[in-house]
């Protein structure tokens, strides 16, 4: 009693701490997060009144400024008054900021002549004007990526260049050697970005034309938005997000953007970064109206808000505010493929049908079958504060080779793909199911599902554990795709079930785990049932007109009928008696037990699910620690995620190892189906073949064949090991230490004359002269035959004959002669050892025979005697 309560406290105590650890980790990544962005709970600097205050006072600087009232440039000695630089009073426009405005110019020019070579003007004196023809997406919603390079501006700055409480008062900067944020070092990198716009009415403007006039491409604006993300691959900085917002010129594909910051007041003065006057004019327009609002919802609010509506920032994190590189990003649509847009194209009939083919993909119809062309769009990105510039490579300054610009997909070409991954892996994942059941009828009792490896299951059911909680998690908060991902977390689900009911009936039927689970019960219930035994009753009296004879006098005491001993049917008493025990019987059915013994064992009486419950729970922890790391790995250098990757890929695809060791140490040929094996290979490498081979995959991985190459040749190399485990001989013909391996029993061992003679194997019987065997070997009728024994002579064999006792068929198997060394088995050879099996009690039988039987019995079919499971 006093063990078994040791034994639950210790079951307690591991759940408790289990669920401390939890509480630790979800604690540490709520509190103490490392981003790089503001606090979610932290106490404002500045009051919500005086926040509203200064965008209010920013906001009339944007509506009361006309073009060219801000124009930084050198200073020239005996220049005119007119053409004095000139700045406004927002944050970061002003001279004393610091700001590198003297390269503005550079980047307006820069602005401009990506725009000619992406989409060149039509003749005229106006080099803006394109015409009413639209030849480009007019909703860049949608996702690109690429690769840049990094300029430097003509005029360096560092962090002791400004004076951060003078140019934002009030704020709370970080102090000391800090690092700004978001400052790129490298010459080359990526860049992701990821637009979302709005083409309702309250966001946008469109000029009315006057006197007939054709409508400027320019008139027309409307609002957007992008998250940005940049990795510099030259050095080991991590990767940094940001958000901006801007505005977008459908008619001429053009868009700007800009962050807005304490010490940046960009989508105020963004009007003034745009590269012509009648930009100006429009965004001024638009941006008049959204401003205005958005800060009169804040103002009509109750509650006050401190909050930055156009935050660049998107992750939360505990500390002070971190200064951070601003940025001014202007984007080029490049026109549709010359396929769409020339005088064979549908562009020819009717102006309008951009707009119907964006239509039809937002609400599809089944109108088109037309191949759907992609996003590309050119980038010139600067950084006014760090003073450099971020460009998209790609012609004319670069080989098409080197790069395309940014190029991606309409957002509805994205969704799309996602869907279809998502119900190609939902198939996947059926496939799994139904190889999951199949080899649950494979195994249905103990001794078959002891060869399995507890191992190998657990590693397929993390995968599919992590599938599923990533799965539930989007279905969840995604609007689009909903329905994909809910069956493709339903089908996971049941992954994930039918393989917890497989890997707890593993882990139930492991010997060694009995043994180390029961002993002290076993013991405890031993002694009570001895203790508890019965006297014999006394010898009855026989009475003299009884018609039966007396006994004789040799004869003893009758004998206390007992209960029949319950034998079950895959004969596996090992489990039959923990079952027993743990029910509080004696561990024989019929024995005996007493009620002391059943009080005591009440405690052991639980559900199976009960006991693997802190299995679960920890494979939940594992769960959750691989996404909270695969998340952070988003932000790491390339280098270092690479190997993440690759190292956690190659864990998961080392699945079969276990069973290949558990082979090895049960001296047991056969696991897991082939079907199983082959199939759950190909299923669990078709995932990673998408990712790794697929360049347009939905998450824009970049594919490594030779990565996948790799991982495939271990996969099938872990297959080709089992292969062999089963064909030749599980322990692989390794001498393995003593001690490492148990002593088993070799069912499949070399026969010798002399173990024939000594009666090692029962039914191999040796004549005097040794002519009968080969007298019916020759006497055969059976050409392939007589020329096997003929070869098997030469080498010092000999066929012998045996019955069957399973099938009754008879059996030829090799003998090696008296005095003859050990032959080199050939593959030929091996397989004819493998097809005959020769069991503890001497007697021989076909293997594929004894197999079968022992899927039901773990005894003899002749002796009934105990057999070693395979």
């Amino acid at each position: 009693m006093p063990e078994q309560d040791q034994d639950e406290q210790q079951r307690r105590q591991q759940s408790d701490r289990g669920q401390m650890i939890l509480l630790v980790l979800i604690f540490y990544l709520t509190f103490f997060s490392e981003s790089d962005a503001p606090a979610l709970i932290s106490t404002p600097y500045l009051s919500a009144s005086e926040i509203l205050g200064r965008q209010r006072a920013a906001h009339a600087v944007l509506n009361s400024t006309n073009w060219g009232d801000f124009s930084p440039h050198e200073l020239k000695e005996g220049a005119p008054p007119w053409e004095l630089p000139k700045y406004l009073n927002l944050t970061g426009f002003r001279e004393s900021d610091g700001f590198a405005w003297d390269d503005l110019g550079y980047f307006k020019d820069r602005c401009r002549q990506w725009s000619k070579h992406a989409y060149p003007p039509q003749e005229g004196d106006d080099e803006w004007a394109h015409g009413s023809t639209k030849k480009t997406w007019q909703n860049a919603t949608g996702t690109v990526q690429g690769k840049w390079i990094r300029r430097q501006g003509s005029a360096p700055k560092y962090k002791d260049s400004f004076n951060l409480t003078a140019i934002a008062p009030g704020i709370n900067w970080m102090e000391g050697d800090v690092d700004w944020g978001w400052n790129v070092t490298g010459s080359h990198g990526t860049v992701v970005l990821r637009f979302e716009e709005d083409d309702t009415d309250h966001s946008l403007y469109r000029e009315t034309p006057k006197d007939g006039k054709e409508q400027h491409t320019a008139g027309f604006s409307r609002e957007i938005s992008a998250v940005a993300t940049f990795q510099d691959e030259e050095t080991s900085a991590a990767s940094f997000v940001m958000q901006l917002y801007g505005v977008h010129w459908p008619l001429q594909g053009s868009i700007i953007l800009t962050t807005t910051s304490e010490k940046f007041a960009g989508i105020f003065g963004l009007p003034h970064l745009t590269p012509h006057a009648k930009f100006f004019e429009t965004s001024q327009r638009l941006l008049n109206r959204t401003v205005d609002k958005t800060l009169h919802e804040r103002e009509r609010s109750r509650l006050p808000d401190t909050s930055n509506p156009w935050n660049p920032v998107i992750e939360g994190d505990f500390g002070g505010q971190l200064p951070r590189c601003e940025y001014i990003m202007y984007l080029q649509l490049h026109a549709l493929d010359h396929h769409y847009t020339d005088a064979k194209g549908f562009m020819d009939s009717s102006h309008s049908l951009i707009d119907d083919l964006e239509r039809e993909l937002r609400y599809p119809t089944g109108a088109r079958n037309t191949k759907i062309p992609a996003l590309q769009m050119s980038l010139v990105a600067w950084s006014p504060d760090c003073s450099y510039y971020l460009e998209s490579k790609g012609p004319p300054l670069f080989p098409p080779a080197d790069g395309q610009h940014l190029v991606g997909v309409k957002e509805e070409v994205l969704l799309s793909r996602v869907n279809y991954s998502l119900l190609v892996l939902t198939f996947v994942y059926a496939v799994q199911v139904m190889l999951l059941k199949g080899q649950i009828k494979e195994s249905p009792t103990p001794s078959t599902l002891n060869r399995l490896s507890f191992w190998s299951m657990s590693m397929m059911l993390l995968a599919d554990g992590l599938v599923f909680s990533a799965s539930s998690t989007w279905s969840v908060s995604a609007s689009d795709g909903f329905h994909s991902a809910l069956l493709l977390t339903f089908v996971s689900f049941m992954s994930s079930a039918i393989g917890s009911g497989l890997l707890a009936s593993i882990r139930g039927s492991e010997p060694e785990r009995r043994a180390r689970d029961t002993p002290s019960t076993t013991n405890t219930n031993t002694s009570n049932t001895t203790a508890a035994t019965p006297t014999p009753p006394p010898d009855p009296t026989v009475s003299q007109n009884s018609d039966t004879l007396p006994p004789p006098v040799t004869a003893g005491p009758p004998r206390v009928p007992s209960s029949p001993i319950i034998i079950p049917s895959d004969q596996d008493i090992d489990a039959e008696i923990a079952g027993n025990v743990a029910a509080g019987a004696g561990a024989v059915p019929g024995l005996g037990t007493t009620t002391n013994a059943t009080t005591t064992n009440t405690a052991n009486n639980r559900p199976r699910t009960a006991q693997f419950a802190p299995i679960i729970f920890y494979f939940f922890l594992i769960i959750l620690a691989l996404m909270v790391l695969t998340i952070l790995s988003l932000s790491w250098p390339p280098r270092a995620r690479a190997i993440y990757i690759n190292i956690v890929s190659f864990l998961y695809f080392s699945l079969w190892l276990p069973q290949i060791w558990r082979n090895a140490r049960r001296n047991s040929r056969r696991s897991f189906s082939w079907n199983f094996l082959i199939g759950q290979s190909l299923c669990r490498l078709a995932p990673f073949a998408y990712f790794y081979l697929y360049n347009n995959n939905f998450l824009f991985v970049p594919s490594d064949w030779i990565t996948f190459s790799c991982l495939v040749g271990w996969v099938w190399t872990q297959l080709l090991l089992l292969i062999m485990q089963n064909f030749w001989e599980p322990r692989l013909g390794i001498p393995f230490p003593q001690g490492w391996m148990p002593e088993v029993w070799d069912y499949h061992r070399i026969l010798r004359q002399d173990d024939i003679e000594s009666g090692v194997v029962i039914g191999l019987e040796l004549d005097s002269s040794s002519s009968a065997s080969s007298s019916t070997v020759e006497g055969a009728d059976h050409k392939g035959l007589r020329e096997r024994a003929k070869e098997l002579k030469q080498r010092g064999m000999t066929l012998r004959n045996v019955d069957c006792a399973i099938c009754r068929e008879e059996m030829l198997v090799p003998v090696v002669m008296t005095g003859k060394p050990d032959p080199s088995w050939s593959m030929a050879d091996m397989l004819e050892r493998k097809s005959y099996m020769i069991t503890p009690c001497r007697h021989m039988f076909h293997t594929k025979c004894l197999e079968q039987w022992f899927r039901k019995r773990l005894v003899c079919p002749i002796c009934r005697e105990d057999l070693q499971p395979l």
